[in-house]
């Protein structure tokens, strides 16, 4: 028998960062997939990013992931988003090489010491006493393991549906798990389903971009992680933005019955967040048209993504839907769109580490605790790598809050309030989104990961630098004061604001005016243009920046209030019997986690206080 530390099961975002970060911190790991080609795939846009997401991927960098240098490696196409509202809220999304991010993946991770890649699906978990001993494989082989992290995406009793038409796979053209699923619930783990989709893909000499608005990679240069250099790409790869049209609505009103998502094949639920445009059109039936964006899939191909157009209609209304948009009246599908509907297990069944409450010494990330996006498993598999290990050296684990991580919101809202549909991680979802930005990832979490293990000594020094640079040039804006007779007044006219009057003003006190730069305060040619940002946020956002800090401090307090890990919340008689079950569900690991159990009402909360402090 084989054997290892770690076994993870599934080579797609989630399970190449968990084994990735448990190799890398010296545990001897064993990463299984069906197929070695299809390490990292990206079966869905081929794109990183954007609100929410983003944030992500710079605290996977942070900690020492790798998505945001293999995204930097592999991207065709790179922008900012949101550039109308305030820095604090811009973003970047980059659209990648579909198959060079693939094999980038599959070069570092075959080239990391400490880990066997091994081709093989995995049909039964190996269980002792609720203690997870390892796994078997389809082919025949038996892997001894001390923990096992499942990151298996759709695979689980997958199926792919469009039209009338339904058949096993875990995505299109591979194969679904379906001995994993039946193992999962012989230990008692209830499935659950749900479904998502994607959208046709087109040649791209056949559309025709003459007349649809032209969206440029960025003129500025960009990168995703804190420590590849920023570049500008070639401006041969655009994205094209066309639109549905009143030709498109009546298709689809007229054919609804021809699409899996009407015609009562599917069971699962679908992502409220990101729907088909079947379910657009019968939602919103007065919206004369929706966006669609045409999206490069790689430098060698010539697939252009239809983002905006998921769908699952047959192949022949497909046909008929892309050609009635402006721009595809000649277009040939060269993949056609379809939903995957497949099963996932209620993440209310793990901690906030991941691992399970069923089975000691297993871990779930991604797709399979109900989370959509690649991003949004990356963040879990290197949570659940980097704990797994944790445990079995016996040290603590790492818990991101709320306050500290949009990582540490996408795992509290996973593991407090379960899933109800596809988990897509939204910044309306971090309550102190304003603090946790995506260009402070590395100033919030690079000690964590240094400390941890996973990021290196040469980057935690450049971020050490960084935040010195930034500190002192804070100091110095706080403490220099200037007055009505500065000539630095002509620049605050210059800009449209007014002079200083009776006492002046500190440089920082002027840096919150709206127009007024750092530059017009002071010289910034020897500053990096990362902490010149960083600098004129807080400026900019003191106001609100202040605010949250109280509100994350309040929030510290209440996670500062440890739940004993043994206690049984239905010998808390002074809470009611709703209550009780709530908690005992959930087992909030602290009083401010149990505040956000859904139903738990604040009679409950103070009941609970109070048995906390005695």
């Amino acid at each position: 028998m084989h054997s290892y530390d770690i076994v993870v099961v599934g080579a797609g975002h989630a399970g190449c960062e968990a084994a990735l970060a448990a190799s890398r911190l010296g545990a001897s790991t064993a990463l299984l997939t069906i197929n070695l080609d299809e390490i990292g795939k990206m079966p869905c846009n081929p794109a990183i990013g954007g609100p929410g997401k983003s944030q992500l991927v710079r605290e996977i960098d942070a900690l020492g992931g790798e998505m945001a240098r293999v995204t930097d490696a592999s991207m065709i196409h790179i922008r900012m988003l949101n550039t109308s509202k305030g820095a604090a809220m811009q973003v970047r999304r980059a659209q990648t090489d579909r198959n060079l991010y693939k094999r980038t993946w599959k070069h570092i991770l075959e080239h990391t010491e400490g880990l066997s890649i091994i081709e093989g699906m995995v049909d039964r978990l190996l269980v002792r006493e609720r203690m997870i001993v390892g796994v078997h494989v389809r082919e025949g082989l038996e892997i001894s393991a001390k923990a096992v992290i499942l990151a298996v995406g759709t695979f689980l009793n997958g199926r792919v549906l469009l039209g009338d038409v339904t058949y096993p796979a875990g995505r299109a053209g591979e194969p679904p798990s379906l001995a994993i699923a039946t193992s999962l619930e012989e230990l008692g783990f209830p499935l659950i389903r749900l479904k998502t989709g994607t959208p046709p893909r087109i040649h791209r000499d056949t559309m025709d971009t003459s007349l649809l608005e032209r969206q440029d990679t960025s003129d500025e240069p960009l990168a995703f992680s804190f420590w590849s250099q920023p570049r500008v790409l070639a401006h041969d790869l655009p994205v094209y933005v066309s639109h549905t049209t009143e030709m498109t609505h009546r298709i689809i009103r007229d054919s609804l019955t021809e699409s899996s998502n009407y015609n009562g094949l599917i069971a699962g639920e679908g992502p409220r967040h990101c729907p088909s445009l079947e379910t657009k059109i019968v939602k919103f039936p007065d919206r004369t048209s929706h966006k669609v964006f045409l999206e490069p899939e790689g430098v060698d191909s010539t697939e252009i993504y239809l983002q905006g157009i998921y769908t699952a209609f047959s192949p022949e209304v497909q046909q008929r839907i892309v050609r009635s948009i402006p721009g595809l009246e000649a277009a040939h599908i060269e993949r056609y769109g379809y939903n995957i509907e497949y099963d996932f297990i209620d993440p209310l069944h793990l901690d906030a580490t991941l691992e399970s409450d069923r089975v000691k010494g297993l871990y779930f990330a991604g797709q399979i605790n109900g989370t959509t996006g690649y991003e949004e498993a990356g963040a879990q598999g290197l949570l659940a790598g980097i704990n797994a290990v944790a445990k079995l050296r016996g040290d603590d684990p790492l818990i991101l809050s709320r306050g500290q991580a949009f990582i540490g919101v996408l795992i509290d809202d996973l593991v407090t309030k379960g899933i109800t549909e596809p988990y897509r991680m939204l910044p309306s979802r971090a309550e102190y989104r304003m603090t946790l930005r995506e260009g402070n990832a590395d100033l919030r979490l690079s000690e964590i990961g240094h400390n941890v293990g996973l990021l290196p000594d040469d980057r935690y020094e450049q971020v050490l630098k960084r935040k010195a640079d930034l500190e002192t040039l804070l100091e110095t804006l706080h403490a220099t004061r200037i007055g009505p007779s500065h000539p630095t007044n002509d620049q605050l006219v210059a800009r449209g604001s007014v002079r200083l009057q009776n006492n002046g003003a500190s440089l920082f006190e002027l840096l919150r005016r709206p127009h007024v730069r750092l530059s017009d305060l002071l010289s910034v040619s020897a500053l990096q243009d990362a902490v010149i940002e960083e600098a004129e946020i807080e400026g900019k956002y003191a106001g609100y920046l202040v605010q949250q800090e109280r509100e994350i401090q309040r929030l510290k307090r209440l996670e500062d209030m440890i739940i004993p890990s043994d206690m049984d919340f239905h010998c808390l008689t002074n809470v009611s019997i709703e209550g009780r079950d709530l908690l005992q569900r959930v087992r909030p690991r602290s009083f401010g986690q149990a505040s956000r159990v859904p139903g738990v009402s604040q009679a409950d909360l103070s009941m609970l206080a109070i048995h906390l402090r005695q």
